[in-house]
């Protein structure tokens, strides 16, 4: 009968569906290591990267404007670090839109530097695009197993 077989229900009989967590691939985990850790050089690098601006660059508007822009890029690196290794949508968006947006900014430096660049420092700046490149589009290819 109905009753005696509710009264020996076990927990995990009467609990509503879970959502089970996706576990991320092992080569995921390394990528978002390697972006946690470079979120965090960000970090360390903006005083750094403070006083150049201040010796560089006259107006203090511009050097605002750019320590903010290094501060939200470290603060949403990490940030999608861990929404990585866990596998979540927002994390993919948010590391394709600074991915997009690093490679803009090389793209841009490229174009307006033309004549003060060297062909090796061109060559070091265009390979260091390859990997985010290649990362991003294996997270897309893998990109229906975040949730």
């Amino acid at each position: 009968n109905f009753m005696e077989q509710s009264q020996h229900m076990t927990v995990a009989q009467v609990q509503p569906y879970k959502k089970i967590k996706p576990k991320a691939p092992i080569f995921v985990v390394i990528i978002s290591y390697f972006i946690l850790l470079g979120g965090i050089y960000i970090f360390f690098m903006i005083p750094i990267m403070f006083l150049g601006a201040i010796l560089l660059i006259e107006s203090t508007q511009t050097i605002f404007l750019a320590v903010s822009l290094i501060i939200i890029q470290a603060s949403a690196l990490v940030v999608a670090s861990f929404g990585i290794r866990r596998m979540r949508r927002w994390a993919l968006y948010t590391f394709t839109i600074l991915t997009v947006l690093v490679i803009g900014f090389y793209f841009y430096s490229f174009l307006t530097n033309l004549t003060k660049t060297t062909p090796l420092r061109d060559k070091i700046s265009f390979s260091s695009m390859v990997f985010p490149i290649l990362v991003l589009v294996y997270f897309w290819v893998i990109s229906k197993k975040f949730t």
